[in-house]
């Protein structure tokens, strides 16, 4: 289903999908614990091997970078 909305779903549709998936105790905001844990879990994906190298600070320095911007 969410390959459908991300493929095919309104733009709309598409932000729902994606705040739900980073809202992972559902209580209607994304908190920084949260980010962390979904970019975190991106890198690890991405595997130790990638060229170059990713530090292992990256995510948590990606989601001080957003929390930043948004305030």
């Amino acid at each position: 289903m969410g390959l459908s909305i991300l493929a095919r779903g309104t733009m709309d549709e598409k932000l729902r999908w994606i705040f739900n998936l980073y809202d992972i105790n559902r209580d209607g905001k994304v908190t920084k614990e949260e980010l962390l844990s979904i970019v975190s879990s991106i890198y690890e994906l991405m595997g130790k091997f990638t060229n170059p190298a990713i530090d292992e600070e990256a995510p948590k320095q990606h989601v001080e970078f957003v929390f930043k911007k948004l305030n």
